[in-house]
């Protein structure tokens, strides 16, 4: 144990103060000298770079000048010090004294060595020798010259010698003089440093001992006259501190009795405010007390209880229990708890009890509380736990589990099992017309639907939205589920009512078979999905079985959905142009931007496999704005190469139409590259309208209030056009390829696309037809007057250096597909 040890503080603080104050006093005398030093250094250099610029001023404006005079001056106004001017030989030419001309002045002055190692061509340069107290000087100063001499300027150096030792001495002895300072500063700081002492140590001590002289007499103090801060005041609190619990121990012993009269009141009155039950009972389960505040939960009163054993009182199931963990309790602080439930008349209760050793006795405590509300919310949340709180089926969660069963299950007796995935088709569009209530009570009435078709065994859950799933156990062959899949689509092709309205939806039903297909809960399920999707895409209202094809389609769809991801970041699509053509003289007037897509691991990837997936991921926004931007640029670019601007146009997809910022996007591109809007055409589809969205009617006509060119992409394809095209601000169609291939196949085909150009140019919009692949093709659209044209034929999409390269060879030039000088077939 280390020990502590005491001293005299009167004695060592005095000497400690008395030190620090000569140490004080002393060192800042000598800083004071050092500091004055330096500063006479300084003056002296400020004086000496004067008098060598004013000795270099005179040399260079007036060499006839009496420059010995000058020297005298000078050196007259600084005692002890010598300035000369020399050759750069440091051959003295001029000098205060008149002996020192001719002589060299390395020489007669030593520092000139060392001030020459600092030297610098026309830069003033000063060495200061500390010990000898000699500051040095020098300067590289031109001559001037004559005009017509040719010869170089010769070059004359000024230097100065200052001897500070003098100065130096009178500052020692001035300081010398003054010693009687630091003798006043000690005794000072002594007196200081003892009436410190004495007023905030020699007291308190004296204090503090004459404190604890008292305490040790049992004589108590509260307060003490120690004032401030500090470890001194800490020991006098801390000694009162004492001194007080002390003389309360002593008086403790007096109220003990009324103390644990209050306690014991005050237990009552806990025992009547906490809803428990408390019995006391010793280890044979006698009750020995018993307290509680509400007595509906007892069948007698707290007092005939006393007496009687607990198990006697109790059901036969509830007192097995409490004998069981009576039996257990065997030492303090171990707690044991139950749960028991009662019946009550018509209902039944819930109880929870805990029993635990009271300390320093043979005795227990019960505390029985009723937690029949607590277990009902249990239930609640369990339900909302496992099960949809709109249509009570169970949840994906309680589904998963229950198919890992069915699959234990399966294995044993080596059945089938079956999982469906059921989406009902076209279930926004009750939402969009109807509203969310109305969607609510159609969801609520498939699952009516499913769970009376389906067996007891079988289990029908909902993952959300419109999505459910069936799990279908206990079947022998595959043909048990084609008969209930075909009974389920015809189920949900009757028609039914909500709200007196009258409703027909269907269902797309993808089936996974264990173990067939997979042998896991999510596996089948994610094979089910892809099979729903294909039932999706067989149009709708049937049921369609998983097969390995699917299982490629999805493995393919999860990894192009993971590459696009750092497509653009990685730099793989790329837009290409395809020209277009105007077939009433031949020549190029623009072109569409097409979005291509190259994977150093999956290659090229078709637009029609990429586009879509995009749509459905929401990644087509960021899509968009990509081309949106690529095109913009190939504008301003094009721009300024060819003397005719060239039109880009633009594909816009339904998704990017959801975006309340589609507008200000586009908008903000354009003042962004300063272009020209009439040269930027957006296209977008007939799906787009179809919708009815206001958003979609807002943006097309600020578009068009912008000046921007507005298609319509495949037109004919749609179920109201023309409506269309009296509704919204259109400026282009497009005629679908569809409409070109079969011209020359079918008449009634012919006489559409004339229709068209003779309609659309009635409404004074133009007309481009896509697809041209063929010369009859061409010659038959340029004579019904159709204004523009492109497709393969014509040229195909190239990337944008092929592009640029290919207008300026071709783009002053008429069409001439005979000799394909503007033909890209081999481009």
């Amino acid at each position: 144990m280390d020990k502590a040890y005491s001293i005299n503080l009167k004695i060592w603080l005095t000497i400690l103060s008395t030190i620090s104050a000569a140490v004080f006093a002393l060192v800042l005398i000598i800083f004071s000298y050092q500091v004055k030093k330096t500063f006479i250094v300084e003056q002296t250099l400020i004086s000496a770079k004067q008098a060598s610029m004013s000795m270099a001023q005179i040399i260079g404006s007036d060499p006839t000048a009496d420059i010995r005079a000058v020297l005298r001056t000078k050196t007259q106004l600084a005692p002890r010090s010598t300035i000369i001017i020399a050759d750069q030989q440091f051959n003295i030419l001029y000098s205060a004294e008149k002996k020192h001309i001719g002589l060299n002045a390395k020489t007669l002055f030593p520092l000139t060595d060392k001030v020459l190692l600092h030297q610098s061509s026309a830069a003033f340069v000063h060495y200061f020798d500390e010990p000898a107290s000699m500051l040095a000087t020098y300067q590289l100063v031109s001559a001037p010259t004559n005009q017509n001499n040719a010869s170089p300027e010769p070059k004359f150096i000024v230097y100065s010698q200052y001897d500070l030792s003098d100065t130096f001495a009178r500052l020692l002895t001035h300081y010398n003089h003054n010693a009687w300072f630091i003798v006043l500063a000690i005794i000072f700081i002594s007196l200081l440093a003892l009436i410190i002492t004495y007023y905030f140590i020699h007291r308190p001590i004296a204090a503090l001992i004459r404190y604890s002289n008292q305490l040790g007499d049992f004589k108590f103090i509260r307060e003490h006259t120690i004032e401030g801060k500090g470890e001194l005041k800490q020991l006098a609190n801390n000694i009162a501190r004492a001194s007080y619990t002390l003389e309360i121990g002593f008086k403790q012993q007096k109220y003990a009795e009324q103390t644990a009269i209050e306690q014991h009141s005050m237990l009552e009155g806990i025992f009547s405010a906490l809803p428990d039950i408390f019995f006391i009972i010793d280890k044979q389960g006698k009750i020995l007390e018993c307290h509680y505040g509400n007595g509906d939960n007892l069948p007698m009163p707290e007092t005939q209880f006393v007496g009687q054993k607990l198990v006697d009182i109790l059901p036969a199931h509830a007192a097995k229990h409490f004998s069981k963990a009576i039996s257990t309790i065997k030492q303090n602080g171990q707690l044991t708890q139950i749960d028991y439930k009662l019946e009550s008349g018509e209902q039944s209760k819930h109880f929870e009890a805990r029993l635990n050793a009271i300390p320093n006795s043979d005795k227990l405590v019960i505390a029985v509380r009723d937690i029949t509300d607590q277990k009902r919310q249990e239930e609640v949340i369990l339900k909302h736990a496992f099960y949809d709180t709109l249509t009570s089926l169970p949840n994906r969660f309680l589904a998963l589990d229950r198919l890992q069963q069915m699959i234990h299950e399966a294995k044993r007796n080596q059945q089938l099992i079956a999982v469906g995935f059921i989406d009902l088709d076209d279930f926004k569009k009750v939402n969009d017309s109807m509203g969310h209530e109305v969607g609510d009570k159609v969801l609520i009435h498939s699952a009516n639907v499913l769970k009376t078709a389906l067996r007891k065994h079988d289990t029908v859950a909902r993952l959300g939205g419109d999505e459910f799933i069936l799990l279908l156990g206990d079947i022998q062959t595959h043909h048990d589920i084609t008969a209930i899949a075909t009974k389920l689509v015809q189920l949900f092709r009757s028609p039914f009512e909500i709200d007196e309205r009258a409703f027909t939806i269907s269902l797309s039903l993808g089936i996974a078979v264990f173990p067939d297909d997979a042998d896991s809960p999510n596996e089948l399920l994610r094979k089910a999905d892809s099979a729903m999707y294909s039932a999706k895409q067989m149009g709708r209202n049937t049921f369609s079985f998983f097969t390995e094809s699917m299982s490629q389609d999805l493995n393919r769809r999860l990894k192009l959905e993971e590459h696009m991801r750092s497509a653009l970041a990685k730099q793989e699509f790329e837009v290409y142009f395809q020209p277009q053509y105007d077939l009433s003289n031949g020549f190029v007037v623009g072109a569409e931007a097409l979005l291509r897509w190259h994977n150093e691991e999956l290659g090229w990837i078709s637009p029609a496999e990429f586009i879509p997936l995009a749509e459905q991921t929401g990644y087509i926004i960021e899509l968009g704005e990509f081309v949106l931007e690529q095109a913009l640029l190939q504008i301003v670019y094009l721009q300024t190469l060819h003397p005719t601007p060239y039109r880009i146009a633009v594909n816009l997809s339904p998704r990017q139409f959801k975006d309340p910022n589609l507008v200000n996007t586009i908008s903000h591109m354009i003042h962004k590259y300063q272009i020209d809007t009439q040269y930027l055409e957006l296209e977008i589809t007939e799906g787009v309208l179809l919708t009815g969205d206001a958003l979609v009617k807002d943006a097309l006509f600020e578009f068009h209030q912008l000046g921007v060119i507005v298609s319509m992409d495949d037109f004919g394809t749609g179920y109201s056009s023309l409506n269309y095209l009296r509704l919204y601000p259109f400026d282009v169609v497009k005629i679908d390829q569809s409409f070109i291939f079969d011209m020359h196949t079918s008449e009634q085909v012919r006489q559409l696309v004339k229709t068209i150009i003779t309609m659309a140019h009635n409404l004074s919009i133009k007309v481009i037809a896509e697809g041209i692949e063929t010369q009859l093709q061409l010659d038959t659209l340029a004579a019904l007057g159709c204004d523009l044209g492109q497709g393969y034929f014509l040229g195909k999409p190239m990337s944008k250096i092929d592009f640029e390269a290919w207008l300026a060879q071709y783009a002053q030039q008429p069409l001439n597909i005979e000799n394909k000088s503007l033909s890209i077939q081999d481009y």
